[in-house]
């Protein structure tokens, strides 16, 4: 019998072109009327989830860590590491990319 304490940790590092990022917090939202809608309640539409990007693989060419992604739920695989949960995305799953510098060619549109 072995305990866990004697398992030696062991780095994670996203292969091919995934990207790992940090799922956006469950929290409450708010309609744009000002209707609190529960984390609980289940959207019947696709609604696309943000998640920031905390690593990528070594053939993704449009996206950097800390920028924050655009994908469906039904595209990510949860996974637990360490303790924490982390989706993995491909890059061909990524419908847009959120960051703060201004890239050229873009639309100019701001969350």
């Amino acid at each position: 019998m072995s305990d866990d304490t004697s398992e030696p940790k062991l780095a994670v590092r996203v292969t091919g072109d995934r990207i790992l990022c940090s799922p956006p917090d469950d929290s409450d939202r708010r309609s744009k009327g000002g209707i609190l809608i529960p984390a609980t309640a289940k959207a019947a539409d696709r609604r696309g989830l943000w998640g920031e990007v905390t690593e990528v693989g070594p053939l993704v060419r449009t996206v950097e860590p800390g920028e924050a992604v655009l994908f469906l739920p039904d595209a990510a695989i949860e996974v637990d590491v360490r303790g924490d949960v982390f989706l993995i995305v491909r890059e061909r799953d990524v419908h847009a990319v959120a960051s703060t510098e201004r890239a050229a060619g873009s639309t100019g549109l701001y969350l």
